[in-house]
């Protein structure tokens, strides 16, 4: 923001109509950028919407958009993360309506993934991915919002491979990685404010030998200096408290390569756990009946009816 100020001072002397009056204003009225849609902030201004959009350019951002994403990180790191987080959809509910947020969201929240997949490393991925397959057991954890993560590839490798376990969020966690090898795996889920719990433990495993696999937002992450593989993903979308979508892709690209590569094994297993699920009447599942239902009867009389007098009975 600091350098953003810099720029629009030395622009101000050089311009004159709308494009003087906007920086003004936002000079004047910065704490009102991260909470007020673009169309706001020009109607305030007095300005054109587009005056924005050529402002920010000017400046060196693709579009307002960029220009603005800068004043809402700012704003979510004074107020508190969550609290900031919190006001920045208060303002794009009011701006863009129920349909309008979701269609935003659902933007957003792909854009995480796709640039998630961009981050992807072969060797890592490769590496990972060997590294379950031949681990005699693999612990995962994931903290506050990453506890989902966590749990959706623990439930779904364990349904094809043995010794998957993840780690409680209560007392004791450092005894379950007592007697850790260089034939297990840690996989720990944290972003910012990255985990203490959750980096104690990658500590811990790694150096009792253990492979480590750390899914985090940043190469200068406290955890990624641990890691022997490493899987990078964003978190900022619309989603409260942090998108977890990036991370969510990852743990099922892991869990899916990791079965393809355990191979016949892995299939017989999950078979079995299907079996045993359907045993313990898990599922909900209709009685199947003679009888058509109405549905069908309705389709199999639809028929068209041929033409002329119908044939008297014998």
């Amino acid at each position: 923001m600091t350098e953003i100020d810099a720029k629009l001072r030395q622009l101000m002397p050089k311009v004159r109509g709308p494009i003087a009056e906007a920086i003004h204003f936002i000079l004047a009225n910065k704490d009102e950028i991260p909470v007020r849609s673009m169309r706001e902030l020009a109607k305030r201004a007095n300005v054109a919407p587009v005056t924005l959009v050529r402002l920010a350019q000017r400046l060196g951002f693709d579009g307002f958009d960029d220009f603005r994403e800068v004043y809402v990180e700012a704003f979510i790191n004074r107020q508190g993360r969550n609290l900031g987080q919190a006001a920045q959809l208060v303002s794009l509910v009011k701006s863009e309506g129920a349909l309008g947020f979701a269609a935003k969201f659902a933007e957003r929240e792909l854009e995480v993934q796709r640039r998630t997949i961009a981050e992807l490393k072969e060797k890592d991925l490769h590496g990972a991915v060997q590294a379950l397959t031949n681990a005699e057991r693999v612990f995962v954890i994931g903290r506050r919002p990453y506890f989902a993560a966590a749990y959706g590839f623990a439930y779904s490798l364990r349904k094809a491979k043995t010794g998957t376990t993840l780690l409680d969020t209560g007392g004791g966690l450092s005894l379950e990685l007592d007697g850790l090898s260089s034939k297990d795996v840690f996989l720990g889920f944290t972003t910012y404010p990255y985990s203490r719990i959750t980096l104690g433990l990658a500590q811990k495993a790694r150096s009792q030998g253990a492979k480590v696999v750390a899914v985090t937002d940043s190469e200068n992450a406290p955890i990624a200096h641990l890691a022997d593989f490493l899987f990078l993903t964003l978190t900022r979308g619309y989603a409260f408290p942090d998108s977890i979508a990036g991370a969510q892709l990852i743990a099922n690209i892991l869990v899916a390569l990791t079965v393809s590569k355990l191979g016949p094994e892995a299939l017989d297993r999950i078979r079995r756990n299907e079996l045993e699920i359907e045993e313990t009447g898990e599922y909900v599942v209709e009685r199947r009946t003679r009888k058509q239902p109405p549905s069908a009867k309705r389709l199999s009389s639809s028929k068209p009816r041929k033409r002329g007098r119908a044939a008297r009975p014998v």
